[in-house]
């Protein structure tokens, strides 16, 4: 089993704990185990093999066995007996966003509401608010949570399962290509373009023999059966996601069979117009003429059976040229503009990865992450970064153990310690001290003023409360960005892909108030929140405001998440420019909020 799997099982017993009423040490012993075996980054089965599982934080005897005996098994009795103490259908409403298992006990306890079908209506005919602390708004919330439900239904999976997953299949066929059998190959369709999430995962690859890198792909470790083969293609389900296709095309085919199946319809539905208007039509596998279409220029010309005269370009930079247009990055075909940029040569130059000089949002174990200050910044030096904020959180967050004034000048003592050992050996880097602090219920800090202008930067992201109405959390993120030492605004909206819905603040207003106070705001680049999305950042860039990209990294492993968040920001239109993290150190810090000279704060 993966740590993943694990911890699953781990966190499902906990949940079935707290709607049974067991206490709440109980419930956190099985909690807090699955939080650490999803941040491990060592396989569980190696912990378990070297009899270190009693060894990790936050896991007990009792806990080390359980582990053991899944691992061993497969299954776990102990959850097994709680599971039938609970109907299917309540276990099921936990998969409803922004509805936890103490929600759910009260419902099906008090209300006898034991599916989500049950629970929809309810919150229709106004059931709900017979509950204490329930009102119209809450019934409202749990409609559009139900409806977000529904919607990612499914057979959606979020690309931070969907990538890796596909990286995977494309690894297994490039070991076959050693032997000559798959030439090229490639991530197509919407994770190709970077979307929040996917349907199946679609590869497309170059073969002389399609038969056997079908057959090369359908043997890979991934694969659990097929569900459908065709002579050039073959669908696939997996062990552990979604279903996976690959299509085999010849070499001569690459260029246009890349750009189709790489989409979006709106992308080629422009490109077809636009192609058609020379007197040809984007085909499976290359340009077909039209009728009395002149056949001169680049690409090889070939004639089908039936005559027509067929021009076949082998790469997409190819395809664009010949219809007179820039390349669009995949990032950008969503038919949003980017077919008349690319006519006027004027598609902007995107952040890359390559560009980003460092983070300034990230975590360490005085707070909740799994590493240390010296581990982390030995990580994001070996990344290439010229500097690394320790921002942990601030004591104003009651789930983690917070840093308050004293905390932060031993952690200061620590940070200058590290960074003359970096000096001592003559690396270029720095870490620079923040800290996350949290916007409390009534947009005061959970800092103080003097102990916030201690530190290098400051950033300011709230974390509980985010069912507030709109008017109420909008005030109270204005007055923490307004606060002269908040210097980026974390995670704005606070969602959670597919598990907790955006709160309802005024991301317009809060932009501007942004633009307005030189505050920085932060996509945050973990798959599972992506929070801005790509179409807020855009926003947010275009209403004046910088954009800076961060991991929000609780561990070493985590730190490879930024990807996520550039490629975010290249689905925003964003270049180097726009980016606060682009900038080298002595320049990003002249640049924060707190370093300007007469910047009015309202």
């Amino acid at each position: 089993m993966s740590n993943k799997q694990v911890a699953a099982v781990f966190k499902a017993t906990g949940d079935l704990l707290q709607i049974l009423g067991e206490s709440r040490f109980v419930v956190m012993a099985y909690t807090n185990a699955a939080r650490t075996i999803d941040g491990l980054e060592q396989d569980i089965n190696e912990i378990a093999s070297a009899g270190a599982l009693r060894d990790l934080p936050r896991v007990g005897e009792a806990i080390a066995e359980k582990i053991q005996t899944l691992l061993d098994t497969g299954g776990l009795p102990y959850y097994d007996e709680l599971a039938v103490q609970v109907p299917e259908g309540v276990v099921a409403m936990l998969q409803v966003p922004d509805v936890g298992p103490k929600t759910v006990q009260r419902l099906w306890r008090e209300l006898d509401i034991t599916s989500v079908e049950a629970l929809k209506k309810s919150a229709e005919e106004g059931r709900l608010r017979g509950l204490k602390g329930f009102g119209a708004k809450t019934e409202e919330r749990i409609l559009k949570s139900i409806e977000l439900l529904s919607r990612r239904s499914d057979d959606r999976t979020p690309i931070g399962s969907s990538l890796p997953l596909a990286e995977s299949l494309v690894s297994g066929l490039k070991a076959a290509s050693a032997e000559g059998v798959v030439e090229r190959v490639s991530i197509t369709g919407s994770l190709r373009r970077w979307r929040e999430s996917t349907g199946e995962i679609k590869l497309l690859a170059v073969s002389s023999s399609a038969d056997r890198a079908l057959k090369e792909f359908m043997s890979l470790p991934q694969v659990a059966e097929v569900v459908q083969s065709h002579p050039d293609a073959v669908t696939v389900s997996l062990v552990d996601g979604p279903q996976a296709t690959l299509k085999v095309v010849e070499k001569s085919h690459w260029g246009t069979a890349l750009c189709r199946a790489t989409g979006s319809p709106d992308h080629l539905a422009a490109l077809g117009e636009r192609v058609q208007a020379m007197g040809w039509q984007l085909g499976e596998g290359g340009l077909n003429a039209l009728p009395a279409t002149p056949v001169s220029g680049n690409g090889s010309l070939n004639h089908s059976e039936t005559g027509q005269v067929q021009r076949f370009i082998d790469s997409e930079e190819a395809l664009y040229e010949f219809m007179g247009l820039q390349w669009v990055p995949p990032e950008l075909r969503e038919g949003d503009g980017e077919i008349e940029a690319a006519s006027d040569h004027t598609l902007p130059k995107l952040i890359t990865l390559g560009e980003i000089q460092g983070e300034v949002h990230g975590h360490t174990t005085w707070s909740d992450g799994k590493s240390s200050v010296a581990e982390m910044a030995e990580a994001a030096r070996s990344r290439g970064y010229q500097f690394w904020a320790v921002t942990d959180h601030s004591v104003g967050l009651g789930v983690t153990r917070g840093v308050d004034a004293q905390a932060l000048l031993e952690q200061r003592r620590e940070i200058d310690a590290v960074n003359d050992k970096f000096a001592a050996e003559g690396t270029d880097f720095r870490l620079i001290q923040g800290t996350e602090v949290e916007v409390l219920g009534d947009g005061e800090l959970g800092l103080p003023d003097e102990v916030l202008a201690s530190l290098d930067l400051v950033v300011a992201s709230i974390h509980s409360g985010l069912r507030q109405d709109r008017e109420r959390i909008t005030e109270r993120c204005l007055k923490a960005v307004n606060n002269p030492y908040v210097d980026v605004l974390g995670h704005p909206t606070g969602r959670l892909l597919g598990r907790r819905s955006p709160s309802e603040i005024d991301l317009e207003k809060t932009f501007r108030a942004c633009a307005d106070t030189g505050t920085a705001v932060e996509i945050n680049a973990n798959p599972e929140r992506l929070d801005l999305s790509a179409e807020h950042a855009r926003l947010a860039s275009g209403l004046g405001c910088t954009v800076v990209i961060n991991s929000d990294a609780h561990s070493i492993g985590q730190l490879d998440l930024l990807r996520y968040g550039v490629h975010t920001a290249r689905r925003a239109w964003l270049c180097s420019e726009n980016i606060l993290n682009a900038r080298p150190l002595d320049e990003l810090l002249a640049l924060l909020k707190r370093n300007r000279t007469g910047r009015s704060l309202k």
